[in-house]
């Protein structure tokens, strides 16, 4: 179990640049401790560490216990001593990694290698190191012909790690020079990580390719072919701007619910105009909803109150306009008994809404976070928004509601049943 991390910052300017959203440093430590480290060791350049120290003091997400390598905390070697842990992170500080590179650097651990070195194919880029390569072995650092670059990231056995530092002395190594002294120790494997988010940053270039490969990886399981080509696309150009503004993903969440009641609006006052114009702001609202999500992602802020909350404004929403719909139709005196068909279709729609959002908080142990093939189908904003354009778009609203009616009750009643059916083989599997 790796529970402990040496940070390494080698250049302490671009550690305090911002980076979608968050210092660089800062998004570094939350990397690493989403990842499961809870122990951090920071190495950085005196003149630099009050500065970092108060970057990272008072932030409330980052939960994980910080000690840095100077007068208060104690000397390297004496740092490294004092750690439990099996085998310890390096990481260069100026790397932009996902947390799930912590976990594929840990399985296997070391056993009889002295480290696991993170590398990256691709030609040699100004302030990257390269690494000669000898089959799945790393054999020499800094080698100007390699084809493979360090990717900031290093898994070190603790005593090959004490070792490397007691012969460094006052002299603070930076990455390259900790595996260069790896080597003397014993095998050092190297663990290919260039299909996955993990980078280090050199120079302004790297830095927009990485922003640009964060933002690329926003989008989620559940995300219908919509999403994924149109709608996220146009959320990521919101998120842009909102990632930098002192805003929480929940603002973002109560200011999507703000224009939704709009659109609620237009769909009351009925008529062909207000409802098309209704389902133009219902799709400027949902662009904000799905950024709130990626904001959340981008600064390490997603919460089960978070998603909660999403969820209820959602099923308000959906319902608001659904009821809206009947509401107007019900003026214009054409259809009998629209009212009661709106209200079914809305206390329908509110409870499938939270029904998902219920089971993939509460119950997400029994659907391995995977959706099913109804939930990939139906369960998505998508999938009621685009019905609904085109239900408004051919001036069918009635149609539409009596769709929603039995459409949602149905699907309720089927992911009912489909809880049910995995509960009792969770139970039995026990």
């Amino acid at each position: 179990m790796t529970g402990a991390a040496l940070i390494l910052v080698t250049d302490p300017q671009r550690s305090l640049e911002d980076h979608a959203g968050l210092p660089l440093l800062k998004r570094t430590v939350l990397s690493a401790q989403k990842g499961g480290i809870r122990n951090f060791i920071i190495a950085a350049p005196k003149n630099s560490e009050e500065r970092l120290r108060t970057l990272l003091a008072g932030d409330n997400r980052i939960t994980s216990t910080i000690r840095w390598n100077g007068p208060e905390d104690g000397d390297l070697q004496k740092l490294l001593k004092a750690t439990s842990s099996e085998s310890i992170m390096i990481i260069r500080a100026e790397t932009v990694f996902d947390s799930n590179v912590i976990k594929k650097m840990r399985h296997p651990g070391p056993n009889s290698t002295a480290a696991r070195v993170a590398v990256r194919n691709g030609p040699e880029e100004a302030g990257k190191r390269v690494l000669r390569l000898d089959g799945g072995a790393v054999v020499e650092c800094n080698v100007p012909t390699a084809s493979h670059q360090t990717a900031g990231l290093v898994l070190a056995e603790p005593n090959a790690l004490e070792n490397v530092v007691a012969r460094a002395g006052n002299y603070r190594p930076d990455l390259c020079g900790i595996i260069e002294g790896l080597l003397s120790a014993g095998t050092l494997e190297a663990v290919d990580v260039t299909d996955d988010m993990c980078m280090e940053i050199t120079s302004q270039e790297t830095m927009r390719e990485s922003e640009e490969k964060l933002f690329g990886r926003l989008g989620l399981v559940t995300d219908s072919p919509f999403s994924t080509h149109i709608s996220r696309k146009l959320s990521r150009l919101v998120t842009g701007v909102l990632v930098r503004l002192p805003l929480t993903p929940n603002q973002i969440t109560l200011f999507s619910f703000s224009i939704s009641l709009v659109a609620c609006l237009f769909y009351f006052y009925g008529g062909y105009r207000y409802s098309v114009l209704g389902a133009v702001t219902l799709y400027v609202a949902i662009l904000f909803d799905l950024a709130d999500g990626e904001v959340a992602r981008l600064k390490f802020m997603s919460s089960k109150y978070g998603a909660l909350l999403d969820s209820i404004c959602d099923s308000i929403i959906h319902s608001g306009v659904l009821f809206c719909i009947a509401l107007a139709i019900h003026r214009s005196g054409h259809i009998p008994n629209i009212i009661t068909i709106g209200a079914a279709a809305a206390v329908a729609m509110f409870v499938c809404t939270n029904l998902d959002t219920y089971i993939h908080l509460a119950e997400k142990d029994l659907w391995n976070n995977q959706p099913s093939p109804l939930e990939r189908l139906f369960a998505n904003e998508d999938c009621f928004y685009l019905s609904l354009l085109g239900f408004t778009v051919l001036d069918r609203l009635p149609i539409y509601l009596w769709i929603v009616a039995i459409g949602a009750t149905v699907y309720t009643f089927v992911m009912l049943g489909e809880m049910t059916i995995k509960s009792l083989s969770g139970k039995k599997a026990q």
